[in-house]
């Protein structure tokens, strides 16, 4: 009974439906417009009919009593038409002859009053007594007009074109999203590299296109999962042999336990904390899982502490390290320390890629409503592919060189800077020239 609760099911009842609906109101609606013309077309032809009775009779009558050929005459007249009259003297009330005494009762009875005129006066009235609710061929020429028959014929012969109409459209319309459905139980079932059939209408293909999009981030998710486990393992391995190797080397006596041996033991355990460190921040910034303390804060004042704070880093690669002041004040409402970080992240990126000799600015702006700080450099600089990929968790532009440089990490930092920005309800990115450079930004609402 599956098919039942089927989409194309579905679709067929409501186009069905609605077509029954639609097809019996203009049934309806036009049955009774075609009664409501019928009745005039009825009234019309037996006024016509009237006219060429009481025509008939005043040919042949003169004013005073009805001699017995002229009463014939009327009596014969009655036989020819098909209604009831009455012939009334020129009082109105005075009935002179009558065939209404003939006729059974009307179901609709209905009345014309003709005057007949002879030599310029008026010497008598017919009134005629018609049924508007008989049909009969006999007894009026429309009867036929009344037949219901074809009407009914027409009706069905449109229900019948209008279910197989419904069934062909409901399959159409299905029949990309029984395909984008089995598209989707095999990409359940494993099989990531199934594609949505682009089909169907637009909401269907943008549905299909955003089902597309999502399977290849979910590749490259899963993708950068793999390689960030063989990441991690290497980094964990790596420190942990040396140690392992070291202290072994001590217990055996093969190594003296000598104060540069411990500082090499130090310096391996601060590489293994520093990657627990950064780990648990991705964490936490990732997951939200940190209050922002919220201050009025001046930017450029906080830049500018960030910026003291590397001056000694940077002369030490002999880089050029300037800060370019705003010319007007600019506040923001942010959580200082975790703006440090940003800042912090992106200048120290900055002088570990750039080569000795080579230049570092830091600065601000405002634009708009918004605080632009910046971070720019005339380093190794990234290649248009990786530029999209650089706010990626644990992904490297260099990645032997962040492995086996001790002051190197994992690929977490951008990462962690981008949702501390986000957190603020600001922006990140980037912009680069291989060879020649990058420049990283982002962008913060500015306090009133």
């Amino acid at each position: 009974m599956r098919w039942l609760s089927g989409t194309r099911t579905a679709l067929f009842a409501a186009f069905a439906s609605m077509s029954v609906l639609l097809l019996s109101a203009m049934y309806i609606g036009g049955s009774i417009a075609r009664d409501i013309e019928l009745l005039e077309y009825k009234k019309q032809y037996y006024k016509d009919q009237s006219y060429k009775l009481a025509y008939a009779v005043q040919t042949q009558l003169k004013s005073g009593p009805l001699p017995e050929d002229q009463l014939q005459m009327l009596k014969d007249l009655s036989s020819v038409y098909t209604f009831a009259y009455r012939y009334y003297a020129a009082d109105g009330t005075t009935v002179m002859y009558d065939s209404a005494e003939q006729r059974p009762r009307s179901a609709k009875p209905y009345e014309f009053d003709v005057p007949i005129v002879v030599d310029g006066s008026t010497v008598g009235y017919i009134i005629t007594y018609v049924d508007l609710g008989k049909r009969d061929s006999s007894y009026y020429p429309g009867a036929g007009m009344e037949s219901s028959r074809h009407h009914l014929a027409l009706f069905a012969g449109l229900l019948v074109f209008a279910l197989i109409a419904s069934l062909v459209l409901a399959r159409r319309l299905s029949q990309p999203i029984v395909r984008t459905g089995k598209a989707a139980e095999r990409i359940a079932s494993g099989y990531r590299n199934t594609e949505m059939p682009m089909a169907g209408t637009n909401e269907i293909r943008q549905l299909a296109h955003t089902i597309n999009v999502l399977i290849r981030e979910f590749d490259r998710q899963e993708g950068w999962r793999q390689q960030m486990m063989q990441d991690l393992a290497h980094e964990l391995r790596t420190p942990l042999t040396s140690l392992l190797s070291r202290l072994e080397a001590i217990l055996d006596g093969i190594l003296p336990s000598t104060e540069e041996n411990m500082h090499k033991i130090h310096t391996e355990i601060e590489r293994l904390c520093r990657l627990v460190d950064d780990l648990e921040k991705l964490s936490d910034a990732e997951g939200a899982r940190f209050q922002l303390n919220i201050q009025r804060v001046d930017m450029s004042q906080l830049v500018r502490d960030v910026y003291e704070g590397f001056v000694f880093m940077s002369k030490a690669k002999s880089i050029r390290l300037t800060f370019q002041k705003p010319h007007v004040p600019c506040y923001a409402e942010v959580d200082p320390d975790r703006i440090i970080q940003v800042i912090s992240n992106l200048l120290s990126n900055a002088i570990k890629y750039t080569p000795s000799g080579g230049a570092v600015e830091v600065g601000l702006y405002p634009a708009r409503n918004e605080i632009v700080v910046y971070c720019q450099d005339n380093g190794i600089g990234i290649s248009e592919t990786e530029l999209t990929l650089i706010f990626n968790r644990f992904y490297r532009v260099d990645k032997s060189r962040s492995r086996h440089n001790a002051s190197g990490g994992i690929g977490v930092g951008l990462s962690i800077a981008k949702a501390l920005v986000e957190a603020h309800g600001g922006m990140i990115g980037a912009e680069s020239v291989l060879g020649k450079g990058s420049k990283f930004y982002f962008c913060i609402e500015a306090a009133d």
